[in-house]
Order: structure tokens, then C-alpha cells, then sequence
């Protein structure tokens, strides 16, 4: 899994964190472990992570935008689906010019919203 660090760090997917009470993160030069501390067992788990950079780092984002171009190349649209979208879309302007000469105040906004929490 290739992860995005910006400047704020580096955010592990929540999937891979899943029953860990505990980690440790260690770095030896370009390779960043994460440690599972298994409280129960006092065992420790590694999982390896290496640091991309420079020219490699380029030449792997450009294979991937490549891949990204080609599928969506490849993409055909369902003519139900565009059909869906259209008359979605032809609702939501009929609806906007319902209320298009007579908006609704912002105070009138703010009693529906409590009408419906009032279950009326």
C-alpha cells in the first residue's frame, strides 16, 4: 500500500489499525516499521514501509495517472444511468424555479427545520 505523507505526517488507514490498542514506529534510514504490540501474547509484528523518492517516485506517479486515463478511456455510460441523470437534473431545476419569485426567508428556513424535529 502506497501511502501519501504531507506536512502534517503520514495517515494510516483505520482498516489497517483495526484490534491494535498499541503500535511503535521505528525508522532505520528510508524504511519506516510499524510494530504491532500484541498486549496478550508480547509478541511484536512488523510491517515495512519504504520511502519513495526522486526519479522513481516520478516515474511511479506517472504510470499510475497513466492507468487512471486508460481506465477512464474505457469507461462506457450507461444509457439508463445518463437517462437517470437527466431527468435528475431537469428536478432540480424545476423545483429551484418553484421558489424562484418567492424564496424562502431565512426564517421561514429555520421553522421547518424545527417543525420536522418537532415531528409535525
Amino acid at each position: 500500500m502506497r501511502l501519501k505523507v504531507s506536512e502534517n505526517g503520514l495517515v494510516i488507514p483505520p482498516s489497517l489499525l483495526t484490534g491494535l490498542e498499541e503500535v511503535e514506529i521505528r525508522r532505520e534510514g528510508d524504511v519506516i516499521s510499524i510494530f504491532k504490540i500484541n498486549n496478550i501474547i508480547e509478541t511484536i509484528e512488523t510491517i515495512d514501509i519504504s520511502i519513495v523518492k526522486g526519479e522513481e517516485a516520478q516515474i511511479l506517479l506517472e504510470e499510475k495517472l497513466k492507468k487512471i486515463q486508460e481506465s477512464k478511456k474505457k469507461r462506457s455510460l450507461d444509457p439508463a444511468k445518463v437517462d437517470l441523470g437527466s431527468r435528475f437534473s431537469q428536478l432540480c431545476r424545476e423545483i429551484q424555479a418553484l421558489h424562484a419569485d418567492n424564496p424562502l426567508s431565512e426564517a421561514e428556513i429555520a421553522a421547518e427545520i424545527d417543525a420536522v424535529r418537532r415531528g409535525e
